[in-house]
């Protein structure tokens, strides 16, 4: 009985040091998009506005390194091609091209 809580508490001190590592990444992305997105990280904004282009940009920067930018799962990692992501970003080539 004692071994199998050894082997709990350091499985739950693995989970916590994951889920601290998880907070850590979703904090630092929130601020790199609140960047790109023109705003600090505190949600003021730094000046004018993105232009639709730059921001267009911006957002296929993000999917090139990884990110889905679909409004689904916003900001998520992405393990392959997102159907969703794609139609995005088809549409905002069409946009672009009018």
């Amino acid at each position: 009985m004692e071994a199998r809580i050894q082997e709990l508490a350091v499985d739950l001190a693995r989970i916590k040091r994951h889920v601290h590592s998880l907070e850590d990444e979703n904090s630092r992305l929130k601020d790199e998009l609140a960047r790109l997105a023109g705003h600090s990280p505190e949600g003021r904004s730094q000046g004018a506005e993105v232009s639709g282009a730059k921001g267009m940009d911006n957002l296929i920067n993000l999917y090139d390194r990884g990110f889905h930018i679909c409004n689904i799962y916003f900001g998520g990692v992405r393990s392959g091609d997102c159907l969703f992501c794609a139609a995005f970003l088809q549409k905002g080539r069409e946009v672009e091209t009018s």
